[in-house]
């Protein structure tokens, strides 16, 4: 009996004892330190993982989203002066060398007959032609009587001055080729402070003074429907002849400022042109035709024209006949000519 109750107490004792539960959470500490050394490094490569995905992103923004900061613009140049004179490029600036014959699609016809050559047209080689006559048939430029007219000029400055008197360069003036600078003294002056009174504004001739040769061409053009020449009076009754009048290609600009200088515009009909208003209408006998038959008795002293310098029908058959090229005996002022200034 005594073994039974003793066997039982040990039972009991055994099945109570404290070292049994501590050794259960023991083992249940080591899982759990166990368990949380593996999950920590897990942790440690899903956070890096985290963090390395979110600065692809921004990178990735960054690349595609322009900068808010703009580059510096720098600055822009000062604005002109009040009325100061702008000068145009050296392209623009038409030289006073008379350009080569082209045909008649690279011209421009101005309205009273002048044709000019349009911008950047290609240069021709130069061609030569034995008459006037030649010229009018074969050519669209009064450059191809350019020699001839160069001649007719200078005979006319011996036999009066003030008849052709060379326009002076000025900076808001552009001369077009096969153009020559030349006009009657009082036109020419009054041109002059026209433009002085508004250097801002460019003014560009197509026309100034006209040979009785150039005159010739373009009214053979106009008749003929030529050249793209409107219309053009005959030899003898331009203007142009005299030196009182402008073909300009900004008429619109200048007609007042022409018109305060004693300028008159021709009108609708002719808009680019303009009269001297102290000229009287050209007389039956003008400088530049009396300068030609001069010259054309001087080189035919067997054919010679009676110089009145009236245009006839006998003019006109020595003009068509007359070497383009200038005559082999040039003008000279002496006896019974004004000497040139």
């Amino acid at each position: 009996m005594k073994r039974r109750i003793a066997s039982t107490l040990g039972g009991r004792a055994r099945r109570a004892s404290p070292w049994g539960s501590f050794g259960l959470w023991n083992s249940r500490r080591r899982a759990l330190v166990l368990a949380v050394a593996f999950l920590a490094p897990c942790v440690v490569i899903a956070l890096s993982v985290v963090s390395i995905v979110k600065d692809a992103g921004r990178q990735v923004e960054s690349a595609q989203v322009p900068s808010a900061v703009a580059p510096p613009v720098p600055p822009l140049p000062p604005p002109p002066a009040p009325n100061a004179l702008v000068s145009p490029p050296p392209s623009a600036v038409a030289p006073l060398e008379l350009a080569d014959a082209a045909p008649a699609d690279f011209y421009e016809a101005t309205d009273d007959g002048e044709p000019t050559e349009p911008k950047n047209a290609p240069p021709k080689p130069p061609k030569r032609y034995a008459s006037v006559q030649q010229a009018a048939q074969e050519s669209c430029s009064t450059a191809s009587v350019e020699k001839l007219s160069r001649q007719i000029i200078e005979q006319a400055r011996c036999l009066k001055p003030n008849a052709f008197v060379p326009l002076p360069a000025r900076p808001n003036l552009v001369v077009a080729p096969n153009v020559f600078p030349y006009l009657e003294l009082g036109a020419r002056n009054q041109l002059l402070r026209a433009l002085d009174a508004n250097p801002s504004r460019r003014m560009t001739l197509n026309s100034a003074l006209r040979t009785v040769a150039q005159q010739y061409l373009v009214s053979r053009w106009a008749a003929g429907k030529r050249c793209g020449v409107p219309l053009a009076t005959k030899p003898g009754e331009s203007n142009h002849e005299i030196g009182t009048a402008l073909d300009v290609a900004e008429p619109a600009q200048w007609r007042s400022a022409l018109e305060a200088h004693d300028f008159r515009w021709l009108g609708a009909s002719d808009r680019v042109h303009f009269d001297y208003k102290g000229s009287a209408p050209p007389p039956a006998s003008t400088t530049d035709v009396l300068a030609f038959q001069i010259l054309w008795n001087k080189n035919h002293p067997t054919d010679t024209l009676t110089a009145d310098g009236r245009y006839t029908p006998a003019t006109e058959q020595r003009l068509k006949k007359a070497p383009a090229e200038g005559f082999p005996i040039g003008p000279r002022c002496g006896k019974g000519s004004a000497k040139r200034p």
